[in-house]
């Protein structure tokens, strides 16, 4: 079992340069994968989004790509020396004309702004995306670890909670023949004391009370609940994604313990449905954190 909130890096170097990646990931219902990447390496979009979407599990997934060229920065400085000359020659042209003080050094040349030029260095597509496929196995790996961590604590809490869940649903089922037999002598007691003085058919009355009773007979919902719960005890140890299922069934399992309490009619089993709907809907929060 994965937790779907979870951290991963990893890193690659190369001839292409390093590459270095790290993933954030949060509770989502669905896949949803963001990716940040430099300007430089945007082209590495599509092929991180798909990478991203094979290699990871249910949740939001954020991506983030830092890449250095072996070389250092990604910006080429080069000196046009053609212009330098000219401008040297001409500035020198001026000062005699105009009998000027002063030299002509580096740094008027420099602050011309016009003997100094950048451009980006172009990056060899193949090889960068060798070395930022290397770096998403790596995070994606580290990522997993993470989330396997987290969901073998979150698994931990559900074996507690079952095991709690369990034993109410059992205290329950050992309640149930008394709570119809309570439910029938009060019903009969009621039935008497309306009728006290007046004639009535017994046999008549006991039927009918059967029936009311047979009515708050929780047997199958409790039948119902004990197979909801192997079927969830069995869910927790799985590796794939689990959450769906596990959700669905703590709801079919709360839709069960209030039949259960509305059905009985009895106080001790409302108190203990009460306390089984806590500790479900604790489990149901959890859930929304497992992939």
């Amino acid at each position: 079992m994965k937790s779907m909130t979870g951290f991963g890096e990893g890193d690659a170097r190369g001839a292409a340069g390093r590459c270095t990646v790290q993933l954030q990931s949060v509770n989502s219902k669905y896949v949803k994968i963001q990716v940040n990447l430099e300007r430089e390496i945007a082209f590495l979009e599509p092929k991180v989004r798909d990478y991203l979407q094979r290699h990871v599990g249910r949740g939001q997934v954020t991506a983030y790509l830092l890449f250095s060229h072996p070389g250092g920065a990604l910006d080429r400085v080069s000196v046009n020396r053609r212009a330098c000359r000219e401008i040297a020659s001409q500035l020198r042209h001026v000062r005699s004309w105009l009998r000027l003080e002063g030299r002509i050094d580096l740094a008027t040349l420099v602050n011309t702004g016009a003997v100094m030029s950048s451009q980006k260095v172009s990056l060899a597509r193949k090889p960068v995306w060798g070395l930022a496929r290397k770096a998403l196995a790596l995070s994606c790996a580290s990522l997993g670890k993470s989330q396997s961590r987290e969901g073998r604590t979150l698994t931990r809490d559900f074996f507690k909670r079952w095991r709690r869940v369990d034993a109410l649903v059992g205290r329950i089922d050992a309640l149930r023949p008394q709570a119809v037999r309570r439910y029938g002598e009060r019903l009969r007691t009621k039935v008497r004391t309306l009728l006290q003085g007046a004639k009535y058919d017994e046999r008549r009355m006991l039927a009918e009370v059967a029936i009311y009773a047979d009515r708050i007979d929780i047997t199958e919902e409790i039948v119902r609940l004990k197979s909801h719960l192997k079927q969830f005890r069995r869910l927790l140890s799985p590796v794939g994604e689990i959450g769906k299922r596990l959700d669905f069934l703590t709801q079919e399992i709360m839709r069960e313990v209030n039949t259960t309490a509305n059905k009985a009619n009895d106080a001790v089993i409302s108190r203990l449905a009460i306390e089984i709907k806590a500790e479900m809907e604790k489990i149901r929060e959890q859930l929304q954190n497992i992939q």
